[in-house]
């Protein structure tokens, strides 16, 4: 029994939804024939210094976004050492990663993170491992330099853009494979009616009056300006419904609690629902009419997915940026970071397209299936 190792870094959905997708697809195409782990990379390896530091930056990205810029813009500087540059920041993990891999070889890594394919190369170099390295490229629209791991065999993209990117730093063409980005569990089509969802989250029955409804998430961290974007909107009496799923922000959670018990008395003609954790994310993409957030990942295919715009607030690195790039390019979605122009936005949307592409898990195990072939590491 073969041992496939997907490792990712848990700093939002858009990393650790496809290493889970993959692993089940897999599971699936090979029932029993191979022992398949996801793992929190530095976490699991024992690296909690670089583990906290990555988690700590994550959720002060929107905070202080020039941070992870000016990170972005000096790796892209610095490349190919992008990997020997960042050493010194990271050298638990690479060190931890190294004894962790060397311990228990894989006979395939797969990384939906750049440092942990970082982490899985040198590991190779170090210690003499043969293992192969596939890159799934989950930034949807990007190829940077952490992700261009110039030993890495296989890279699996999801987008021309990610593809032209990372020909741009010197990968081989024949080592990318241009495949559909992977169909996440929020990309699915609720059984229930859309008048069973709307008694369900507290919406008025369809036909009562036209509101747009809006969808306000920012990933799971739950931070971010459009949560205070969709509280001012509602006190000020603009007629929409805003569906807010907090994440693990349980201090907005409460507020937004506290803010319709005062409120509850005013006949305030929109309507502002907190949801912390969302049961069912499908449901919520296939009630709202937009959806409003931060430029990530995850977010943005999930509401491409579901044929609604996405209105983005802010983003955080050059990567999320490319994301906004490609919504307003193909007329998918907005960008604006002032609270007037948001609200007109919303109540005079523009005409958007809808995304046609295609989301399947099939792609990737093709191409996996095609790479064991010449590698023979499944």
């Amino acid at each position: 029994m073969s041992n496939i190792l997907i490792a990712m870094i848990e700093v939002g959905f858009g990393h650790k939804g496809p290493a889970l997708v993959i692993q089940e697809a897999l599971e699936s195409a090979f029932p029993g024939k191979h022992r398949i782990n996801v793992i929190d990379f530095p976490a699991v390896a024992g690296a909690h210094r670089t583990d906290r530091a990555i988690k700590a930056a994550w959720d002060t990205a929107l905070q202080h976004p020039w941070m992870v810029r000016a990170s972005y813009a000096f790796m892209e500087a610095v490349y190919p050492w992008s990997s020997k540059v960042l050493y010194p920041f990271i050298a638990d993990f690479y060190i931890r990663g190294g004894q962790y891999l060397a311990e228990d070889p894989p006979d395939l890594f797969i990384s939906t993170h750049p440092m942990c394919s970082l982490v899985a190369a040198e590991a190779r170099r170090c210690y003499g491992l043969q293992f192969p390295i596939v890159n799934d490229v989950v930034d949807p629209f990007d190829g940077y330099s952490l992700w261009a791991e110039q030993s890495a065999d296989l890279f699996l993209v999801h987008s021309e853009q990610s593809r032209d990117l990372l020909k741009s730093h010197h990968i081989d063409e024949q080592r990318i494979k241009l495949v559909p980005y992977p169909q996440l569990p929020a990309m699915s089509i609720p059984e229930r009616t859309t008048d069973e969802l709307r008694a369900i989250y507290g919406l008025d029955p369809q036909g009562t009056e036209t509101k747009p409804v809006v969808l306000v998430t920012s990933g799971a961290q739950g931070l971010g300006k459009a949560y205070s974007f969709a509280i001012r909107a509602y006190l000020e009496g603009y007629p929409v419904d805003f569906l807010v799923v907090t994440g693990k922000n349980t201090r907005l959670f409460q507020q937004l609690e506290t803010i319709l018990y005062a409120n509850k008395h005013k006949k305030l003609p929109g309507k502002l629902i907190p949801l912390s954790f969302a049961t069912s994310m499908a449901e919520l993409y296939s009630l709202c009419d937009m959806v409003v957030g931060k430029a990530g990942a995850s977010t943005c295919m999930e509401t491409l997915f579901h044929k609604k715009p996405l209105i983005c607030i802010e983003w955080a690195g050059q990567n999320d940026y490319k994301i906004i790039q490609f919504l307003l390019e193909n007329q998918l979605g907005s960008f604006t970071s002032r609270y007037h122009d948001w609200i007109q936005l919303l109540i005079k949307p523009p005409i958007y397209k809808k995304y046609d592409a295609e989301f399947s898990n099939h792609g990737i195990l093709q191409e996996l299936r095609s790479f064991h072939a010449v590698s023979g590491s499944m």
